[in-house]
Order: structure tokens, then C-alpha cells, then sequence
């Protein structure tokens, strides 16, 4: 098994701080607004949203999938990081087999029951965002007895 350097640490604890706040934003505020987007301007608003929170997540969910991977395989994946790595796993399943699906639904034009059934089953994301988040902040901690 290979060292972590320091900075493969604080790269790590920064992605998964960061899209665990960037999902909480999301959950808490801005997946609730599209509420209160009026009919006519749902469309532009949400390819706009769709557009927009991609280019700041996508690099993130990749550069997070990446530094597990890479640490899971150059640990043997022992239980440590296999529970980072399905973490991940689950939270892309939930994104790709449900909240993407929601949004196509969206492209189509506003519709509240697809966007309460956004806010609600994004709450599988947010959750496994924040064990994840938790997760690698303890193996971290733990490695350097803080």
C-alpha cells in the first residue's frame, strides 16, 4: 500500500467538501426554487441550471471517482477505501438512474411533481455526500492521529 501525500490529502478533503456543499446548496435551496419559476420561463431556466451546475460538478464527481479509484486499487481495497468507492458508486447510480432521468423529465417543460420528486429523491445524494465528506475527514484524521 502506498503513502498519501499530504497534497493527495487536501485534494481529496477539498472535492468532498466541496460538492458536500455544493449539494446541500443545491437541496436546500436551489432544487426548491424551481417552484417558483414561473411556466414560461422554466425552459431557459432550467437548461440554463442543467448547463451551468454540470460545469462546476462534473469535474468534481470525476476528479472524486478518480482519487478513490486510485487510492481504493493502491490500497488493495481494504474496507477503508471500498466504503469511499461505493459511497461514490451509490451517489453516481442515484444521479444517473434517477436525478438525470428528473431532469430530462424537466427539459419538457415545469412540472411540480417532477420537481418534488427531485427534491425528494435527491435527498439519497445529499446524504451519501455528507457520510462521504465525514468518511474521508475520519480516515484522514485518523491516518495523522489529529
Amino acid at each position: 500500500m502506498t503513502k498519501i501525500s499530504p497534497f493527495e490529502w487536501l485534494i481529496h478533503l477539498i472535492t468532498s467538501w466541496a460538492l458536500f456543499g455544493l449539494i446541500w446548496t443545491i437541496q436546500l435551496s436551489h432544487y426548491p426554487t424551481f417552484r417558483f419559476i414561473a411556466n414560461a420561463d422554466f425552459s431557459e431556466f432550467h437548461n440554463h441550471h442543467t448547463f451551468s451546475i454540470s460545469i462546476i460538478v462534473l469535474p468534481l464527481m470525476l476528479l472524486e471517482l478518480g482519487l478513490v479509484t486510485r487510492r481504493s486499487y493502491h490500497s488493495n481495497w481494504n474496507r477503508d477505501w471500498l466504503i469511499a468507492f461505493g459511497l461514490i458508486i451509490l451517489i453516481w447510480a442515484s444521479t444517473f438512474f434517477i436525478q438525470v432521468p428528473l431532469h430530462e423529465q424537466l427539459e419538457k417543460g415545469k412540472d411540480l411533481n417532477t420537481i418534488q420528486q427531485l427534491v425528494t429523491s435527491n435527498w439519497i445524494r445529499s446524504f451519501l455526500w455528507s457520510v462521504k465528506a465525514i468518511w474521508i475527514s475520519f480516515l484522514f484524521l485518523r491516518k495523522n492521529k489529529m
